[in-house]
């Protein structure tokens, strides 16, 4: 089974084709919506995806088994459990197309998968000498059981600039602006807690002891570190 790096779980990543040094360049791109995906029961869910630009484009669409090892690394394992469809499809300049993404039904713990929509260069691009840029998406998408625990979260202090941050709960935690007497030590959206998983958070800024408040999905969190 394959296994993809961190670097993957950026909610957009930029792959750039050199073709030429002096050739003409065009940023390719697209629209996904919903940013966050749930089912429930093994229901299917739907995707729209749009192309704002002045050219057809051609994505490659696969979803993902998400856990986190015990070092608090996200890992990603290719899945059989789970089903996107069209696994690849061209959309036209300004037309919308919608994906669908079904998830095996979770049970007493929610299930974390990653769809990854991949934009692929087109032939025709490339052979007229462009330097193309090409977009991906990780999209969060979330088998939900029937009645979740909600997120129980406790936090461990590495070395001043690193947190690993525990989920005991059965439902994930979206990670944000953490602080730290007051402070923000680690700015925007820092990651996501799984289901009865470990996250390892970087900080901006050291912190020694004492209390970190974070924002999360589900309301500010404050905890004592240990």
């Amino acid at each position: 089974m394959r296994l993809f790096k961190r670097t993957l779980l950026m909610a957009t990543a930029s792959a750039a084709y050199l073709l030429a040094a002096s050739a003409p360049s065009f940023a390719a791109g697209f629209d996904a919506r919903p940013v966050t995906i749930e089912t429930h029961g093994g229901n299917i869910a739907s995707i729209t995806v749009t192309n704002p630009g002045d050219r057809k484009i051609y994505l490659q669409n696969s979803v993902h088994e998400w856990r986190q090892n015990p070092s608090g690394q996200d890992v990603l394992t290719e899945s059989a459990a789970a089903i996107v469809s069209p696994p690849g499809m061209w959309v036209q300049p300004g037309a919308t197309y919608n994906l669908r993404i079904q998830l095996p039904p979770a049970n007493d713990r929610e299930l974390a998968f990653r769809v990854i929509l991949q934009q692929l260069p087109d032939k025709s691009e490339i052979q007229s000498g462009r330097i193309v840029f090409a977009v991906t998406q990780s999209l969060p998408a979330f088998a939900e059981p029937a009645q979740p625990t909600p997120a129980t979260l406790r936090a461990r202090l590495l070395d001043p600039r690193h947190l690993m941050i525990t989920n005991e709960g059965g439902r994930r935690a979206r990670l944000a602006d953490i602080k730290a007497d007051g402070q923000i030590v680690g700015p925007g959206l820092v990651g996501y807690a799984l289901a009865h998983s470990s996250v390892l958070v970087a900080l901006r800024t050291p912190v020694r002891a004492g209390k970190v408040d974070i924002e999360t999905d589900q309301g500010r969190r404050t905890i004592e570190l240990r």
